[in-house]
């Protein structure tokens, strides 16, 4: 009766791992064991039994598997750990750098969104932030201007296409100009 909860499941989780032949982290304790996975040259040990133990879902295994990827090609993870706290982390200006190093070398992102990351200091039009927030600000009519200058400044809008959208300005305008006055 001295463990319960979560704790209890995840204790015999680790367990039935050890039954199995899976080999734990050499460490004791959560703090001890927190410690030893925090450096690079243990992470493959420790998500192997993580995973092998079923503590990740599959999404988290997909990711500790890129992880380890980068590890493995020697570029170590930035220092945090958790989705939220890495999101804050990276989203730090002197983090960007190692954040986009890592993401790309995990392949989290493909080198074009690591470049494009890298141009704009991970920040799109009106400061968003993600993929959903920046879709969400420029889904707002009030914000299309802004977003369409963004696009234009960091080069996310082809050259022919800024050239077609232009031309179809100068159009209009033009028939603006020759329309009568009513």
């Amino acid at each position: 009766g001295f463990i319960q909860g979560e704790e209890l499941q995840d204790v015999q989780k680790m367990l039935a791992a050890v039954k199995r032949g899976v080999k734990p982290p050499p460490c004791k304790g959560k703090e001890a064991c927190d410690e030893y996975c925090n450096s690079p040259d243990n992470m493959e040990v420790c998500m192997n039994f993580a995973i092998e133990a079923g503590f990740m879902n599959e999404e988290e295994k997909e990711g500790a598997q890129k992880m380890l990827q980068a590890v493995k090609k020697g570029v170590n993870p930035p220092a945090c750990r958790g989705k939220e706290e890495c999101d804050i982390y990276c989203s730090e200006d002197s983090h960007i750098e190692e954040c986009m190093k890592f993401a790309e070398a995990a392949g989290f992102m493909t080198p074009e969104q690591a470049e494009m990351a890298r141009k704009t200091g991970g920040k799109g039009p009106g400061g968003c932030k993600g993929k959903n927030e920046c879709e969400a600000f420029c889904n707002n009519p009030d914000n299309q201007e802004t977003c369409f200058n963004f696009g234009k400044e960091h080069g996310m809008i082809p050259e022919a296409d800024l050239r077609q959208m232009e031309q179809g300005k100068q159009k209009f305008q033009e028939s603006l100009n020759q329309a009568p006055a009513e």
